[in-house]
């Protein structure tokens, strides 16, 4: 069972999501964030024992061994909360909101009178003609649900932000879930993720296989890494590419976003000029961007998501090509 008893709970969840296969890893206490690396890859010294070879983020630390994990919930250590790395955990996790109060319900749920990202994906499932299968669930604090599906062999999914649906986020390759028994912060306290239906998870749906396959952006396991695809584009547009993650990389705190949005941006306006393919682009500045989620970071894979997709929309308007670019 995942239940951890009422001693030292959250050493009890992660030797039990360990259990399971799943990659854990602390999150800093009573936030959504992880808790270590304690810098930013821009600032990494090396001196950080698992950072010798080069910055080494949340989801190179996270774990199944028991030794490390025991260490990192020790008894004197801080109350961590539980993340598990959804990539080399084998997991898809769909995300399933519900609408906060005064939220502008799009159509066409508006008019089935749907306000919960549940709702959306039981709508969605029967357009397809597939179904939700049972599989291990979690509640969190904000009413939402998170269902565990076992990512099919051979495929890498990155994480998605409202494509699948409305409410709908799903988190894999690149990407990581808060897990049970962790407390978080609410408006009106404190709230934990619970475990509403333990099971193992199932395969994902084929619908949804089908459906995450159309928006296929497979994230590199490392961060700050630039895509091997690289290798094989003009020397111009390899160091476009190389340098907009940089720049992403090092950006100074609070001004991640703006940062972000700029590079991809500047890509967009490749990608629409016909030199630069779009998945390329789209790894190159997600690693970058998520080697900065840490101690004294807002972002999250949802907001990375959109910035990059915004940045790119920007982008198109005024696209460049090498020929322009000999031109000017």
């Amino acid at each position: 069972m995942y239940a951890a008893p009422q001693t030292r709970p959250m050493l009890a969840g992660a030797l039990a999501a360990a259990a399971r296969g799943w990659h854990v890893f602390p999150l800093l206490p009573n936030t959504k964030r992880p808790a270590r690396p304690d810098h930013r890859a821009a600032d990494c010294t090396g001196t950080d024992p698992r950072c010798r070879d080069g910055h080494t983020g949340w989801d190179a630390r996270a774990t199944t061994d028991e030794t490390r994990i025991r260490r990192a919930w020790a008894e004197d250590a801080p109350t961590y909360g539980l993340g598990i790395a959804c990539g080399p955990s084998g997991l898809v996790v769909v995300d399933l909101d519900t609408a906060k109060p005064g939220t502008k319900i799009p159509e066409p749920w508006k008019r089935f009178g749907i306000t919960t990202g549940v709702e959306v994906l039981d709508h969605i499932a029967g357009a397809c003609g597939g179904t939700i299968t049972p599989t291990f669930t979690v509640r969190t604090p904000s009413g939402g649900t998170h269902l565990y599906y076992r990512a099919p062999e051979g495929v890498r999914f990155g994480n998605t932000a409202g494509t699948i649906g409305w409410l709908i986020d799903t988190r894999a390759q690149g990407g990581y879930v808060v897990a049970p028994p962790t407390i978080i912060a609410t408006s009106t306290g404190t709230s934990c993720y619970a475990v509403v239906e333990d099971r193992p998870p199932a395969p994902l749906p084929l619908f949804l296989l089908d459906l995450l396959g159309r928006q296929h952006r497979p994230i590199p396991a490392g961060p700050t890494r630039i895509p091997a695809a690289t290798d094989r584009l003009p020397a111009y547009v390899k160091s476009a590419v190389t340098q907009e993650a940089a720049n992403v990389a090092s950006a100074p705190a609070k001004q991640h976003n703006t940062r972000l949005f700029v590079s991809a941006k500047s890509l967009g306006q490749l990608i629409a000029g016909g030199v630069l393919a779009e998945h390329t682009a789209y790894d190159a500045l997600t690693s970058a961007a998520h080697s900065l989620m840490g101690p004294g970071c807002d972002c999250n894979p949802r907001e990375i998501d959109n910035t990059i997709r915004s940045g790119f929309h920007a982008g198109a308007a005024n696209p460049r090509t090498l020929s322009s670019r000999k031109a000017a």
